[in-house]
Protein backbone atom coordinates (compact mmCIF):
# COMPACT_ATOMS: atom_id res chain seq x y z
CA UNK A 1 0.00 0.00 0.00
CA UNK A 2 1.33 3.42 -0.96
CA UNK A 3 1.46 6.04 1.77
CA UNK A 4 -0.20 9.38 1.07
CA UNK A 5 0.00 12.83 2.59
CA UNK A 6 -1.61 16.12 1.65
CA UNK A 7 -0.08 19.53 1.07
CA UNK A 8 -1.64 22.88 0.17
CA UNK A 9 0.18 25.68 -1.64
CA UNK A 10 -1.02 29.27 -1.23
CA UNK A 11 0.02 32.00 -3.65
CA UNK A 12 -1.22 35.35 -2.30
CA UNK A 13 -0.87 37.75 -5.22
CA UNK A 14 -1.68 41.39 -5.85
CA UNK A 15 -4.55 40.57 -8.24
CA UNK A 16 -5.42 36.95 -7.38
CA UNK A 17 -5.06 34.40 -4.61
CA UNK A 18 -4.51 30.80 -5.70
CA UNK A 19 -4.68 27.71 -3.51
CA UNK A 20 -3.60 24.32 -4.87
CA UNK A 21 -4.30 21.17 -2.86
CA UNK A 22 -2.24 18.08 -3.75
CA UNK A 23 -1.89 14.48 -2.67
CA UNK A 24 1.71 13.26 -2.54
CA UNK A 25 2.94 9.68 -2.47
CA UNK A 26 5.56 9.31 0.27
CA UNK A 27 7.20 6.32 -1.41
CA UNK A 28 7.32 7.48 -5.05
CA UNK A 29 7.34 11.26 -4.58
CA UNK A 30 4.53 11.74 -7.14
CA UNK A 31 2.28 14.79 -6.78
CA UNK A 32 -1.39 14.67 -7.82
CA UNK A 33 -3.54 17.81 -7.92
CA UNK A 34 -6.90 17.24 -6.20
CA UNK A 35 -8.19 20.79 -5.71
CA UNK A 36 -7.69 24.32 -7.03
CA UNK A 37 -9.15 27.60 -5.81
CA UNK A 38 -8.62 30.92 -7.62
CA UNK A 39 -10.15 34.18 -6.36
CA UNK A 40 -9.56 37.92 -6.92
CA UNK A 41 -7.25 39.60 -4.43
CA UNK A 42 -7.61 43.19 -3.23
CA UNK A 43 -5.54 43.39 -0.06
CA UNK A 44 -2.00 43.59 -1.46
CA UNK A 45 -0.03 46.22 -3.30
CA UNK A 46 3.27 45.32 -4.95
CA UNK A 47 3.30 42.06 -3.03
CA UNK A 48 2.86 43.73 0.36
CA UNK A 49 -0.24 43.46 2.57
CA UNK A 50 -2.08 46.80 2.79
CA UNK A 51 -5.50 45.51 3.91
CA UNK A 52 -5.57 42.66 6.44
CA UNK A 53 -9.30 41.96 6.13
CA UNK A 54 -9.38 41.90 2.33
CA UNK A 55 -6.31 39.65 2.18
CA UNK A 56 -7.79 37.28 4.77
CA UNK A 57 -11.06 37.08 2.83
CA UNK A 58 -9.20 36.28 -0.39
CA UNK A 59 -7.25 33.49 1.34
CA UNK A 60 -10.38 32.02 2.90
CA UNK A 61 -12.29 32.05 -0.41
CA UNK A 62 -9.44 30.44 -2.38
CA UNK A 63 -8.94 27.69 0.21
CA UNK A 64 -12.70 27.02 0.40
CA UNK A 65 -12.85 26.57 -3.39
CA UNK A 66 -9.91 24.15 -3.34
CA UNK A 67 -11.49 22.15 -0.50
CA UNK A 68 -14.82 21.88 -2.32
CA UNK A 69 -13.10 20.58 -5.44
CA UNK A 70 -11.11 18.06 -3.39
CA UNK A 71 -14.21 16.71 -1.63
CA UNK A 72 -13.73 15.65 1.96
CA UNK A 73 -10.17 16.95 2.42
CA UNK A 74 -9.93 19.71 5.05
CA UNK A 75 -7.04 22.17 4.73
CA UNK A 76 -5.52 23.05 8.09
CA UNK A 77 -2.06 24.27 7.07
CA UNK A 78 -0.50 25.74 3.93
CA UNK A 79 2.86 26.37 2.28
CA UNK A 80 2.88 30.12 1.60
CA UNK A 81 4.66 31.96 -1.21
CA UNK A 82 6.51 35.15 -0.31
CA UNK A 83 7.29 38.03 -2.68
CA UNK A 84 7.31 41.84 -2.64
CA UNK A 85 9.70 44.71 -3.14
CA UNK A 86 10.99 44.22 0.42
CA UNK A 87 12.68 40.94 -0.62
CA UNK A 88 16.40 41.02 -1.41
CA UNK A 89 19.15 38.43 -1.86
CA UNK A 90 22.91 38.05 -1.60
CA UNK A 91 25.50 35.30 -1.84
CA UNK A 92 27.55 34.36 1.20
CA UNK A 93 30.43 32.01 1.89
CA UNK A 94 31.15 29.87 4.94
CA UNK A 95 34.39 28.10 5.86
CA UNK A 96 35.18 25.60 8.64
CA UNK A 97 38.00 23.21 9.55
CA UNK A 98 37.32 19.47 9.77
CA UNK A 99 38.50 18.51 13.25
CA UNK A 100 37.63 14.80 13.47
CA UNK A 101 40.57 12.42 13.83
CA UNK A 102 39.81 10.60 10.55
CA UNK A 103 39.13 13.90 8.63
CA UNK A 104 35.83 12.51 7.36
CA UNK A 105 33.13 15.13 6.73
CA UNK A 106 29.95 14.45 8.71
CA UNK A 107 26.41 15.83 8.70
CA UNK A 108 27.30 18.05 11.65
CA UNK A 109 30.21 19.53 9.67
CA UNK A 110 27.84 20.41 6.83
CA UNK A 111 25.46 21.92 9.35
CA UNK A 112 28.27 24.01 10.84
CA UNK A 113 29.51 25.36 7.50
CA UNK A 114 26.01 26.34 6.35
CA UNK A 115 25.43 28.05 9.69
CA UNK A 116 28.74 29.90 9.22
CA UNK A 117 27.53 31.19 5.85
CA UNK A 118 24.39 32.58 7.52
CA UNK A 119 26.46 34.88 9.74
CA UNK A 120 25.85 38.14 7.90
CA UNK A 121 25.10 41.66 9.10
CA UNK A 122 21.37 42.29 8.89
CA UNK A 123 19.33 45.27 10.12
CA UNK A 124 17.07 44.34 13.06
CA UNK A 125 13.95 44.77 10.90
CA UNK A 126 15.03 42.07 8.40
CA UNK A 127 15.28 38.29 8.65
CA UNK A 128 16.53 35.36 6.58
CA UNK A 129 13.86 33.58 4.52
CA UNK A 130 16.17 31.07 2.82
CA UNK A 131 19.81 30.02 3.04
CA UNK A 132 20.31 27.73 0.04
CA UNK A 133 23.65 25.91 -0.38
CA UNK A 134 24.72 26.17 -4.04
CA UNK A 135 27.81 23.99 -3.83
CA UNK A 136 30.63 22.89 -1.55
CA UNK A 137 34.41 23.08 -1.78
CA UNK A 138 36.57 20.41 -0.09
CA UNK A 139 40.26 21.33 0.25
CA UNK A 140 40.05 23.60 -2.79
CA UNK A 141 38.07 21.14 -4.96
CA UNK A 142 34.84 22.86 -6.00
CA UNK A 143 31.70 21.49 -7.61
CA UNK A 144 30.94 19.13 -4.71
CA UNK A 145 27.18 18.55 -4.29
CA UNK A 146 27.22 16.40 -1.14
CA UNK A 147 30.45 16.35 0.88
CA UNK A 148 29.23 13.96 3.59
CA UNK A 149 31.59 10.97 3.81
CA UNK A 150 34.41 12.66 1.90
CA UNK A 151 37.83 13.22 3.49
CA UNK A 152 39.31 16.68 3.90
CA UNK A 153 40.61 19.25 6.32
CA UNK A 154 38.76 22.35 5.05
CA UNK A 155 35.09 22.64 4.00
CA UNK A 156 33.57 25.68 2.28
CA UNK A 157 30.06 26.41 1.07
CA UNK A 158 28.58 29.11 -1.14
CA UNK A 159 25.07 29.98 -0.05
CA UNK A 160 22.32 32.02 -1.66
CA UNK A 161 20.65 33.98 1.14
CA UNK A 162 17.22 35.58 0.72
CA UNK A 163 16.02 38.14 3.26
CA UNK A 164 12.78 40.00 3.83
CA UNK A 165 11.17 42.58 6.05
CA UNK A 166 10.07 41.05 9.35
CA UNK A 167 7.03 43.33 9.57
CA UNK A 168 5.82 42.48 6.06
CA UNK A 169 6.35 38.75 6.66
CA UNK A 170 4.47 38.99 9.96
CA UNK A 171 1.49 40.58 8.18
CA UNK A 172 1.28 37.66 5.74
CA UNK A 173 1.42 35.20 8.65
CA UNK A 174 -1.28 37.17 10.45
CA UNK A 175 -3.64 37.03 7.45
CA UNK A 176 -3.17 33.27 7.00
CA UNK A 177 -3.87 32.62 10.66
CA UNK A 178 -6.91 34.91 10.63
CA UNK A 179 -8.22 32.66 7.85
CA UNK A 180 -8.04 29.76 10.32
CA UNK A 181 -4.90 28.16 8.89
CA UNK A 182 -1.41 27.35 10.11
CA UNK A 183 1.75 27.84 8.06
CA UNK A 184 3.90 24.82 7.22
CA UNK A 185 6.59 27.01 5.74
CA UNK A 186 7.20 30.17 3.70
CA UNK A 187 8.94 29.96 0.34
CA UNK A 188 10.24 32.70 -1.95
CA UNK A 189 7.90 32.63 -4.94
CA UNK A 190 10.53 32.59 -7.74
CA UNK A 191 12.06 29.49 -6.13
CA UNK A 192 8.64 27.79 -6.00
CA UNK A 193 7.75 28.82 -9.56
CA UNK A 194 11.02 27.37 -10.79
CA UNK A 195 9.99 23.99 -9.36
CA UNK A 196 6.95 23.74 -11.63
CA UNK A 197 7.72 25.82 -14.73
CA UNK A 198 11.46 25.37 -15.37
CA UNK A 199 12.93 22.09 -16.63
CA UNK A 200 15.88 20.55 -14.73
CA UNK A 201 17.85 20.54 -18.00
CA UNK A 202 17.24 24.29 -18.37
CA UNK A 203 18.49 24.90 -14.83
CA UNK A 204 21.62 22.89 -15.58
CA UNK A 205 22.37 24.83 -18.77
CA UNK A 206 21.52 28.25 -17.35
CA UNK A 207 18.13 29.97 -17.52
CA UNK A 208 16.32 33.04 -16.22
CA UNK A 209 12.78 32.74 -14.86
CA UNK A 210 10.58 35.84 -15.26
CA UNK A 211 7.25 35.80 -13.39
CA UNK A 212 5.17 38.86 -14.33
CA UNK A 213 2.45 39.22 -11.72
CA UNK A 214 -0.04 41.97 -11.04
CA UNK A 215 2.04 44.12 -8.70
CA UNK A 216 5.53 42.60 -8.94
CA UNK A 217 7.83 40.85 -11.39
CA UNK A 218 10.00 38.08 -9.94
CA UNK A 219 13.38 37.23 -11.48
CA UNK A 220 15.45 34.11 -10.75
CA UNK A 221 18.68 32.99 -12.44
CA UNK A 222 19.57 29.28 -12.38
CA UNK A 223 23.02 28.00 -13.38
CA UNK A 224 24.41 24.48 -13.00
CA UNK A 225 21.14 23.27 -11.54
CA UNK A 226 21.24 25.77 -8.66
CA UNK A 227 19.69 29.17 -8.04
CA UNK A 228 22.31 31.92 -8.28
CA UNK A 229 20.36 35.16 -8.21
CA UNK A 230 16.88 36.39 -7.23
CA UNK A 231 15.19 39.78 -7.41
CA UNK A 232 11.68 41.19 -7.04
CA UNK A 233 10.74 44.25 -9.10
CA UNK A 234 7.94 46.53 -7.86
CA UNK A 235 6.21 46.66 -11.25
CA UNK A 236 3.80 44.31 -13.02
CA UNK A 237 0.66 43.91 -15.06
CA UNK A 238 -1.36 46.34 -12.92
CA UNK A 239 0.92 49.15 -14.07
CA UNK A 240 -0.05 48.40 -17.67
CA UNK A 241 -3.73 48.50 -16.68
CA UNK A 242 -3.28 51.82 -14.90
CA UNK A 243 -1.52 53.34 -17.91
CA UNK A 244 -4.45 52.25 -20.07
CA UNK A 245 -7.01 53.65 -17.63
CA UNK A 246 -5.28 57.04 -17.77
CA UNK A 247 -4.74 57.02 -21.53
CA UNK A 248 -8.29 55.92 -22.34
CA UNK A 249 -10.02 57.87 -19.53
CA UNK A 250 -11.60 54.63 -18.33
CA UNK A 251 -12.09 52.82 -15.06
CA UNK A 252 -9.53 50.25 -13.87
CA UNK A 253 -12.09 47.51 -14.45
CA UNK A 254 -12.79 48.64 -18.01
CA UNK A 255 -9.09 49.02 -18.75
CA UNK A 256 -8.39 45.49 -17.47
CA UNK A 257 -11.20 44.09 -19.60
CA UNK A 258 -9.89 45.87 -22.71
CA UNK A 259 -6.34 44.68 -21.97
CA UNK A 260 -7.40 41.06 -21.73
CA UNK A 261 -9.55 41.22 -24.87
CA UNK A 262 -7.53 43.46 -27.19
CA UNK A 263 -4.05 43.93 -25.70
CA UNK A 264 -0.79 43.25 -27.52
CA UNK A 265 2.67 43.69 -26.05
CA UNK A 266 4.23 44.75 -29.35
CA UNK A 267 3.05 46.84 -32.30
CA UNK A 268 4.49 44.28 -34.73
CA UNK A 269 1.35 42.17 -34.23
CA UNK A 270 -1.21 44.91 -34.94
CA UNK A 271 -2.93 45.51 -38.28
CA UNK A 272 -3.47 49.14 -39.23
CA UNK A 273 -7.17 48.41 -39.72
CA UNK A 274 -7.66 46.75 -36.31
CA UNK A 275 -9.96 48.52 -33.84
CA UNK A 276 -11.15 48.04 -30.25
CA UNK A 277 -14.10 49.26 -28.20
CA UNK A 278 -13.89 51.03 -24.84
CA UNK A 279 -16.37 52.82 -22.59
CA UNK A 280 -14.75 55.93 -21.14
CA UNK A 281 -15.72 57.55 -17.85
CA UNK A 282 -18.95 59.55 -18.08
CA UNK A 283 -20.00 57.91 -21.32
CA UNK A 284 -22.83 55.44 -21.80
CA UNK A 285 -21.85 54.03 -25.17
CA UNK A 286 -18.48 52.50 -26.07
CA UNK A 287 -16.18 54.19 -28.55
CA UNK A 288 -14.37 52.44 -31.37
CA UNK A 289 -10.69 53.37 -31.60
CA UNK A 290 -7.65 52.17 -33.60
CA UNK A 291 -5.94 49.24 -31.92
CA UNK A 292 -2.60 50.91 -32.64
CA UNK A 293 -3.56 53.53 -30.05
CA UNK A 294 -3.96 50.80 -27.43
CA UNK A 295 -0.59 49.19 -28.19
CA UNK A 296 1.10 52.60 -28.07
CA UNK A 297 0.08 52.68 -24.39
CA UNK A 298 0.93 49.06 -23.57
CA UNK A 299 4.24 48.56 -25.39
CA UNK A 300 6.33 51.24 -23.60
CA UNK A 301 5.37 49.86 -20.17
CA UNK A 302 6.08 46.25 -21.19
CA UNK A 303 9.41 47.38 -22.62
CA UNK A 304 10.20 49.12 -19.33
CA UNK A 305 9.38 46.00 -17.27
CA UNK A 306 11.52 43.76 -19.46
CA UNK A 307 14.36 46.28 -19.56
CA UNK A 308 14.35 46.27 -15.75
CA UNK A 309 14.51 42.47 -15.89
CA UNK A 310 17.49 42.69 -18.26
CA UNK A 311 19.28 45.04 -15.85
CA UNK A 312 18.77 42.52 -13.02
CA UNK A 313 20.15 39.69 -15.16
CA UNK A 314 23.18 41.84 -16.03
CA UNK A 315 23.60 42.57 -12.31
CA UNK A 316 23.65 38.82 -11.64
CA UNK A 317 26.74 38.49 -13.84
CA UNK A 318 25.22 35.69 -15.94
CA UNK A 319 23.68 37.54 -18.89
CA UNK A 320 26.00 35.72 -21.31
CA UNK A 321 25.79 32.32 -19.56
CA UNK A 322 22.12 31.42 -20.07
CA UNK A 323 21.95 29.20 -23.18
CA UNK A 324 18.53 27.87 -22.14
CA UNK A 325 17.21 31.44 -22.42
CA UNK A 326 14.20 32.74 -20.51
CA UNK A 327 10.99 31.19 -19.17
CA UNK A 328 7.96 33.45 -18.72
CA UNK A 329 5.17 32.83 -16.19
CA UNK A 330 2.48 34.84 -14.41
CA UNK A 331 -0.73 36.45 -15.60
CA UNK A 332 1.15 39.44 -17.00
CA UNK A 333 3.04 37.15 -19.39
CA UNK A 334 -0.16 35.94 -21.07
CA UNK A 335 -0.54 39.06 -23.20
CA UNK A 336 0.08 38.17 -26.87
CA UNK A 337 3.48 39.35 -28.05
CA UNK A 338 5.17 39.16 -24.63
CA UNK A 339 7.37 36.21 -25.63
CA UNK A 340 8.55 37.97 -28.81
CA UNK A 341 9.20 41.23 -26.94
CA UNK A 342 11.18 39.38 -24.26
CA UNK A 343 13.35 37.71 -26.90
CA UNK A 344 14.02 41.09 -28.48
CA UNK A 345 14.96 42.92 -25.27
CA UNK A 346 16.88 40.12 -23.52
CA UNK A 347 18.45 38.82 -26.71
CA UNK A 348 17.79 35.18 -25.83
CA UNK A 349 15.28 32.44 -26.72
CA UNK A 350 12.12 32.64 -24.63
CA UNK A 351 9.23 30.28 -23.97
CA UNK A 352 6.02 30.40 -21.95
CA UNK A 353 6.23 28.28 -18.81
CA UNK A 354 3.34 26.21 -17.46
CA UNK A 355 3.11 23.87 -14.47
CA UNK A 356 4.41 20.38 -15.20
CA UNK A 357 5.46 17.26 -13.34
CA UNK A 358 2.11 16.76 -11.58
CA UNK A 359 -0.78 14.36 -12.07
CA UNK A 360 -4.39 14.22 -10.96
CA UNK A 361 -6.43 17.23 -12.06
CA UNK A 362 -3.42 18.71 -13.84
CA UNK A 363 -5.58 20.18 -16.59
CA UNK A 364 -7.04 22.61 -14.04
CA UNK A 365 -3.63 24.21 -13.42
CA UNK A 366 -2.30 24.37 -16.98
CA UNK A 367 -1.76 28.11 -16.94
CA UNK A 368 1.19 30.36 -16.07
CA UNK A 369 -1.15 31.94 -13.50
CA UNK A 370 -1.02 28.73 -11.39
CA UNK A 371 2.73 28.08 -11.76
CA UNK A 372 3.68 29.45 -8.33
CA UNK A 373 0.97 27.64 -6.34
CA UNK A 374 1.78 24.34 -8.06
CA UNK A 375 5.48 24.96 -7.47
CA UNK A 376 4.80 25.41 -3.76
CA UNK A 377 3.33 21.91 -3.40
CA UNK A 378 6.09 20.36 -5.54
CA UNK A 379 8.71 22.16 -3.43
CA UNK A 380 7.15 21.01 -0.17
CA UNK A 381 6.87 17.39 -1.38
CA UNK A 382 10.51 17.35 -2.52
CA UNK A 383 11.91 18.87 0.67
CA UNK A 384 9.84 16.56 2.86
CA UNK A 385 11.32 13.63 0.93
CA UNK A 386 14.82 15.07 1.45
CA UNK A 387 14.18 15.38 5.18
CA UNK A 388 13.00 11.77 5.42
CA UNK A 389 16.09 10.63 3.52
CA UNK A 390 18.36 12.53 5.87
CA UNK A 391 16.57 11.06 8.87
CA UNK A 392 17.23 7.58 7.48
CA UNK A 393 20.92 8.45 7.32
CA UNK A 394 20.86 9.41 10.97
CA UNK A 395 20.90 13.20 10.78
CA UNK A 396 19.31 16.28 9.30
CA UNK A 397 21.38 18.94 7.56
CA UNK A 398 20.59 22.45 8.70
CA UNK A 399 20.73 23.67 5.13
CA UNK A 400 17.85 21.37 4.22
CA UNK A 401 15.86 22.57 7.23
CA UNK A 402 16.38 26.13 6.03
CA UNK A 403 14.87 25.22 2.69
CA UNK A 404 11.65 24.23 4.47
CA UNK A 405 11.48 27.01 7.02
CA UNK A 406 9.48 26.25 10.15
CA UNK A 407 6.51 28.42 11.14
CA UNK A 408 7.47 31.42 13.17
Amino acid sequence: MSRKEFVAGLDIGTTKTCCVLAETDIDTGSVDIIGVGLTPSAGLRRGVVVDLEATTTGIRNAVDKAQRMAGSIAVRSVVVGITGEHVSSLNSRGVIAITSSDREISHSDVERVVEASRVIVLPPEREIIHAIPRGYVVDGQDGVKDPVGMSGSRLEVETHIVTGSTAFLDNVVKCVRRAGLEIDTTVLEPIATGESAVLPAEKDLGVVLIDIGGGTTDVAVFVGGEIYYTAVLAVGGNHVTRDMAIGLRASQEEAESVKLKYGFATSDMVDVDDTFRVTSLGEEQPRELPREMLVEIIEPRMQEILQMVREEVIKSGYIDMLPAGAVLTGGGALMPGTVALTEKILGMPTRMGQPQGVGGLNDTVQSPVCATAVGLVIYAARVRADLREEEKKGGIIQGVIDLLRRPR
